[in-house]
């Protein structure tokens, strides 16, 4: 090992300090590169060996080709130390790699994983406000084609109203016509002045009886676009005369309708909903009550019912709307369902009248009708006619009508008072 040691030093140039490339010898022995003895005599001011400083004059250098061949042997072995220090060195910087890439690589793990934190949670706002903005749109535009429904009924309405009292009023200007050409001199009429002015007489009064009767059909509050005006103002003004009692509270009237005394069925309430001692009011608790399930309660809609069933008759009941913007009053089939989400219109057996938040609208199918009521009513009148399939509801204050449901199909069924309470709401049966 030593003379290997020794034959590496004298395989190694004293300028570069590296193996011999193309080396020269000098006049005195010594041996150098060629290129690294030419640049050191290019700056020195008289050529000299660059270890014993003997001068050389003439510069001569004669190539030592067996010590260039043992340099090159040597350089194909390498240097063990240089080696070994150039590859500790390397494994230096590739480790000081490693650690960099690793460390980096945690942090972009952290910062995807809060990414994707943050898409999660984004996710989780954006889905439930983009239903509940499906399920708005989807409601206003329901709102909006019953109403335009209703406004293209209204103008078929008028159209039909202008053309008769347009034809009736030029009938009558025909009459004026013939009437002041009779006048004329010269002028010979069939017919006596007489009858003419009679008859022109009858024509304007008919016009404007009818104008009176449209004036008052485009009054009427509602937007049903056909009217029982005779039923629709016994149904604003029932008799409060009572004449008789029913063994039952029933209480008779002269009219029509009957009104009748409605209390609230405990077995029916929701169990969310707390019902008065006197079962005469109701309104929704923060938390559910203690109750027995039974297959006449409603679950989970905060419903009840009203005790009395009818199957006959001309029934009417008050309810008082005493806060909250959140109900429904109205009927609904005996056969109502209880159990689960039901269908509030009367596809499911209800015809109603409500109000959420700011809308308030008769529950029709598919889609609830908007009623556009000039005051959101304080007390309704409930009116129900059996025999005839109809149910109206009235603004008990103005005496207003503000739906009718027509051609209700109850098959024969017992007909109950229905009522729906949402959170913050109260309804009372005075």
């Amino acid at each position: 090992m030593a003379a290997a040691e020794e034959l590496r030093e004298e395989a190694i140039c004293s300028i570069c300090l590296d193996f011999f490339c193309a080396p020269v010898m000098l006049d005195c022995g010594h041996n150098f590169c060629r290129a690294c003895i030419s640049l050191c005599w290019a700056r020195a001011a008289a050529p000299s060996c660059p270890q014993c400083r003997e001068p050389f004059p003439g510069c001569t250098l004669r190539p030592n080709r067996p010590l260039g061949a043992i340099a090159q042997g040597l350089r194909r072995l390498g240097r063990p130390g240089v080696a070994e220090e150039q590859i500790q060195a390397q494994l230096e910087s590739l480790r000081r790699e490693k650690g960099e890439l690793e460390e980096r690589e945690r942090k972009e793990r952290w910062i995807c994983q809060d990414y994707l934190e943050k898409v999660k949670a984004e996710r989780q706002r954006i889905v439930p406000a983009f239903k509940q903005l499906r399920q708005y749109l989807e409601e206003q535009e329901c709102l909006l084609l019953a109403r335009l429904g209703e406004l293209e009924k209204q103008v078929e309405t008028r159209l039909k109203e202008s053309a008769a009292t347009f034809s009736k009023k030029i009938i009558h200007l025909d009459g004026l016509i013939r009437e002041k050409e009779s006048r004329l001199p010269g002028h010979e009429s069939p017919q006596d002045t007489s009858d003419v002015l009679s008859s022109s007489r009858c024509e304007r009064a008919d016009l404007q009886r009818e104008e009176r009767r449209s004036h008052e059909l485009k009054k009427q509050p509602g937007v049903c676009s056909e009217k029982a005006p005779m039923l629709e103002e016994t149904a604003r003004k029932p008799q409060d005369a009572l004449t008789t009692y029913s063994g039952d509270g029933v209480e008779k009237s002269q009219g029509p309708y009957t009104k009748v005394n409605v209390t609230l069925d405990p077995d029916t309430a929701q169990s969310q909903l707390v019902l008065s001692e006197d079962q005469r009011s109701v309104m929704q608790a923060a938390t559910p009550q203690s109750q027995l399930d039974n297959p006449e309660r409603f679950d989970p809609w905060p419903c009840v019912l009203g005790c009395e069933g009818f199957d006959s008759g001309q029934p009417c009941w008050e309810v008082e709307l005493g806060y909250g913007t959140r109900w429904a009053v109205g009927v609904a089939l005996e056969s109502v369902k209880r159990k689960g989400p039901i269908d509030m219109s009367p596809a499911g057996g209800i015809w109603a009248v409500g109000r959420y938040k700011e809308k308030f609208q008769a529950l029709t199918s598919p889609c609830p009708t908007p009623v556009l009521p000039d005051t959101v009513p304080r007390r309704v009148r409930v009116c129900l006619d059996h025999a005839g399939g109809q149910v109206m509801f009235v603004d008990v204050d103005s005496e207003a009508v503000i739906f009718t449901f027509r051609k209700a199909v109850f098959a024969g069924e017992r007909i109950h008072p229905w009522f729906w309470v949402g959170k913050g709401s109260k309804l009372k049966l005075p």
